[in-house]
């Protein structure tokens, strides 16, 4: 099963450090989406991350970058959603320099899960579970989620709500990975509530991908 950790947003001080200690700790998929970066920005961003962990990180931005770093893929968002030839012929270019090159998106609804779309390596479904904040509330039933993850032939990531205390209901129905977020970075210790997650893998016999 899939373990993912999505960074905030905007800069923090402390990311790096927790984030480095991650990696260190085994966490094999970030997903880095600063959608306010600009890409040089972006760049030296990447930059202060030891060239060793880069194939862990996937873009949400500037996707050019993937021709500077060997980085484990991007995340295809709305906007480029609606450029559609451009972005299919850019993934394909990646996809051809780099065998293992991952493309991910996220879906927002049962419909978008049933009708399978071959470009995408692994898809986020969204919101699985109500937020921590109290923001946004939980936008499937669990009847249709095990219809849905039974029958899709999407690689599928949980997202929304998610943490420690919810792991086994996203493996009991049927999810291939679980995508953290306000439960790590939220923390008072980020790094500390990470190795919570990877303990509740272990106690629950689940293995890490």
């Amino acid at each position: 099963m899939k373990l993912i950790l999505i960074s905030p947003s905007e800069r923090k001080d402390t990311e790096l450090p927790y984030l480095l200690n991650m990696f260190e700790q085994g966490l094999k998929t970030y997903h880095l989406r600063k959608i306010k970066f600009s890409t040089r920005e972006l760049q030296h961003f990447i930059e202060e991350i030891p060239e060793k962990y880069h194939d862990r990180i996937v873009i949400h931005t500037h996707h050019e970058l993937v021709t500077k770093f060997n980085l484990k893929g991007v995340y295809i968002s709305r906007s480029h959603k609606k450029r559609k030839m451009r972005t299919w012929l850019r993934m394909q270019w990646f996809k051809i320099r780099k065998k293992e090159f991952k493309v991910s998106a996220t879906l927002r609804s049962i419909e978008a899960l049933l009708d399978h779309n071959s470009k995408y390596d692994y898809v986020f479904l969204s919101p699985v579970f109500d937020s921590l904040s109290g923001n946004f509330q939980a936008g499937f039933s669990e009847h249709d989620l095990r219809h849905a993850l039974k029958n899709t032939q999407y690689k599928t990531i949980a997202r929304g709500g998610i943490s420690a205390g919810n792991l086994q209901k996203s493996h009991e129905l049927g999810f291939k990975g679980v995508a953290f977020y306000s439960s790590i970075w939220k923390s008072k210790n980020p790094l500390q509530e990470f190795m919570k997650v990877k303990e509740k893998f272990t106690e629950l016999n689940i293995p890490i991908e």
